[in-house]
């Protein structure tokens, strides 16, 4: 057998892939790491070494180390006898280096080396070298069977390619992360991925299994995760020096994802606007527009924090300069931020010849590739090389001086994956980087380049947290306060469907800030459609409970605000964008858990039931945040839809009424209704109505409480913008309710801020049948209670 990468013409090959392996597969399930060692080449352990940090074993055919990071989390290599690279190619990527000694113990016997920790006990057979993975219960979690490394030669380079088996226990087994894909797929258990950057297409190297364990791929080249043979697990590179992956302990998802992010960075919270509304379409062609299409937000009193700038409001792509249709962008900018809007400016990395900007960029030699035929302009463009250091560091001078000193507010790195230019592979491949092959770095280009922006605004200025939106990602994005939007999407429900498991992959690939293009992007969408505008309003339900809430796309006629829709369409999305800014508590409470442990806004069911078989395979519906489970509608005309509820008892958001868990139900759906459930033991503040988001104070906070189980909160508070929060200017205040005695709990407040409000009023309601229901507020139902950041205990 022969793995194809879908963006390369040719193919290579990996050992044991050919008729042996089909054979492999009908066996597989009677003695899976008995027959793959009678087909692989053998690979016996000659000796091995306990080390400070780990163990080494030689084998045969390589080396084998195991670095013991921490009790749950392991670096596993294996490299050629000879090599003599030390690093990983990857260590752009990897942060965390340096880990606090674990304690572990190595054991042997005739069959078997064990490395144990308080968490896992590997096994290293002798006669093999198969890795046996077990939980400290001795649970059986995976077998890496066989890890070879494959002498190529990939874009003038001499390298391997390396590929890695797994045995697969358990008829249940479900595999999900990888970043975002696609395919309509959730559960990737019999699928294969590919892992190369393309517009809509994101690659995450992160598996997560429901067996308790995960798999970081620490290798950036173009990869493949195939479990098309349902009993095995392959991962393989195009280019490496060594089989290099981290092996992570659950047993849920919350702690791989901890994990992942301790590795690779953690995710810093953005500026509260950012979790409101944003307007946006392809394209703005003027400042006029943009000045009108905000005042008209304002006077008709619509909920909006952000607009944005799509594409060409440059004269010449590379340089930083507003055409004519801008004749006065600072006074742009000034009038938006009078308003109280953001402004959001779209940059890409491309240059085009006819600027000083773009000669500076040839001269001095910091162009990947120059001339590309095709594409969007007929002189060709461009692409800087973003792993340069002075490179991405010019890239940023011009964006600062032209304008983020004038106030732009946020960036949106478009074309990023880099753009492929009308060509099927990624440009990079055939290319050499500052860093080396770009065949070897083919994933990696995203990081670079939103690092030197997130890094270039930091370093000018601590008054404004980095916000980036951009198409592709990487393993590492997180944190730069990268958010990543599923590409240039068809406008059609078959589209629509899949953005939800494309979505929720992306999630629990560790990567908590996602979005779409509402009501999609090409192949755009007629206004004046009654089928268009349906699906429009479904998809901005969805997005309502995205964690970035923002509108793109082409339309006919020309606009995309949401007085475009007509008058019964503009109700029903003004309303979802009013539940969106009262949800603003709840959101930046869970943003914060986000930020300061290892949350997960955008949360699959199997993250909190991963025994659950159906809640392992459902891919289209999920939790926003710990409290409300979101069934989004994905077919035309559909006035009810089929909800799965896992094992729980759940309220119904809009009338309150009680349903137990374990089953699916059929819910209630007419247009003007999202299905939503709110987990009983859940508390949700919810704020004021407002039509940006620091327009009010957060006061007073509808508290509402589902009873049924002791639930906790913790409400989150600080500047709204800014990094002052990351040195301890913030404010928690811990909620408990006690089912039992039903009573809420309010626990003395924590920290303090500028300008921190002395005291709230929190009217808490229990929520039942009609009552703490819906978007309006409560407070008629509600008991009031004056908060002065003293414990109180409350008896609703």
């Amino acid at each position: 057998m022969r793995l194809e990468l879908r963006n390369k013409k040719e193919t290579y090959s990996m050992a044991v892939r050919g008729w042996a392996a089909a054979f492999l597969v009908v066996c597989a399930a009677l003695a899976p790491v008995a027959i793959v060692a009678q087909w692989n080449p053998p690979n016996p352990v000659v000796s091995f070494e306990k080390q400070a940090n780990g163990l080494e074993i030689h084998q045969k055919g390589g080396v084998l180390k195991f670095e013991v990071d921490a009790p749950d989390v392991l670096h596993v290599t294996y490299a050629p006898l000879d090599a003599k690279q030390t690093t990983s190619s990857s260590d752009h990527v990897v942060i965390k280096t340096d880990w606090p000694a674990a304690n572990f113990d190595v054991s042997e016997n005739d069959k078997a080396i064990t490395l144990t920790t308080g968490k896992l006990k590997v096994a290293i057979e002798r006669e093999s070298g198969s890795i046996h993975y077990q939980g400290a219960d001795g649970k059986q979690l995976t077998t890496d069977t066989y890890r070879m490394l494959h002498p190529a030669e990939v874009n003038g380079e001499q390298t391997y390619h390396a590929e890695v088996a797994f045995g697969i226990y358990g008829s249940h087994e479900g595999f999900y992360g990888l970043g975002q894909h696609q395919a309509g797929v959730w559960n990737y258990r019999g699928e294969t991925v590919d892992l190369s950057q393309e517009n809509t297409e994101i690659a995450v190297p992160l598996l997560v299994s429901t067996n308790g364990y995960g798999i970081f791929w620490n290798n950036p080249s173009r990869s493949v995760v195939n479990n098309r043979f349902v009993h095995w697990l392959y991962m393989s590179g195009e280019v490496a020096d060594r089989v290099d992956y981290y092996f992570f302990y659950g047993p849920d998802a919350d702690q791989i994802i901890g994990h992942y992010r301790e590795l690779t960075g953690e995710v810093p919270l953005f500026g509260r606007w950012a979790y409101g509304f944003w307007q946006c379409k392809n394209k703005y062609q003027s400042q006029a527009e943009i000045e009108g299409v905000a005042a008209k937000y304002r006077a008709l009193h619509i909920p909006v924090d952000n607009i944005v700038q799509d594409w060409f409001w440059w004269v010449t792509m590379g340089e930083m300069k507003w055409n004519s249709k801008y004749p006065d962008p600072q006074g742009m900018i000034n009038k938006l931020h009078d308003e109280h809007f953001h402004l959001m400016v779209s940059v890409w990395p491309y240059f085009r010849p006819g600027s000083t900007t773009y000669d500076e960029f040839d001269k001095n030699g910091w162009f990947v590739a120059k001339t590309l035929s095709g594409g969007f302009h007929p002189l060709g463009q461009a692409l800087y090389d973003a792993t340069n250091n002075d490179a991405r560091k010019k890239y940023w001078e011009n964006i600062n001086t032209a304008l983020y000193q004038k106030g732009v507010d946020a960036w949106w790195l478009d074309t990023d994956e880099p753009e492929t230019e009308g060509k099927q592979e990624n440009i990079l491949l055939d290319h050499k980087l500052a860093i080396g092959s770009g065949a070897r770095y083919a994933n990696i280009f995203p990081l670079f380049h939103t690092g030197g922006v997130s890094e270039g605004q930091q370093a000018a200025s601590d008054k404004k947290r980095v916000f980036i939106l951009s198409r592709s990602g990487y393993a590492g994005v997180q944190r730069y306060g990268v958010t990543a939007w599923s590409g240039d999407v068809l406008s059609d429900w078959v589209t629509f469907a899949r953005q939800i498991p494309a979505g929720l992959n992306y999630s629990i690939s560790g990567n908590p800030y996602w979005t779409t293009d509402i009501g999609g992007f090409i192949s755009g969408g007629n206004l004046n459609d009654p089928k268009f505008r349906e699906l429009f309003v479904r998809w901005f339900q969805f997005g309502t409970f995205s964690p970035i809430f923002r509108v793109h796309g082409t339309r006919y006629p020309d606009e995309n605000e949401l007085w475009s829709y007509g008058p019964d369409a503009q109700k029903i999305l003004v309303d979802y964008d009013n539940l969106r800014y009262r949800l603003l508590p709840y959101i930046y409470s869970e943003a914060w858990q986000v930020t300061s442990n290892h949350g997960t806004l955008m949360r699959p069911l199997v993250m909190d039931w991963r025994n659950d078989v159906e809640a392992q395979n459902t891919g289209d519906e999920y939790l926003f945040g710990p409290a409300i489970l979101v069934s989004p509608v994905t077919t035309q005309g559909a006035t009810s839809r089929t909800t799965y509820l896992p094992k729980a008892t759940w309220y119904d958001f809009w009338t309150g009424a009680k349903v137990e868990g374990g089953k699916r139900i059929e819910a209630d759906a007419p247009l003007a209704k999202l299905p939503l459930y709110v987990r009983a033991g859940s508390i949700v503040p919810m704020g004021p109505t407002m039509e940006w988001s620091t327009e009010k104070p957060a006061d007073p906070i509808e508290i509402r409480v589902y009873p049924g189980a002791d639930g906790d909160f913790t409400f989150y508070e600080d500047e709204n913008d800014k990094y002052d929060y990351a040195n301890g200017q913030h404010a928690t205040i811990k909620l408990h309710w006690d089912d039992t005695a039903k009573t809420l709990a309010f626990a003395a407040r924590e920290g303090s801020y500028p300008g921190m409000a002395e005291k709230h009023t929190f009217n808490v309601v229990v929520v039942s049948d009609g009552r703490g229901v819906g978007i309006a507020d409560s407070t008629a139902q509600a008991r009031g209670v004056i908060y002065k950041g003293d414990r109180l205990v409350l008896r609703p």
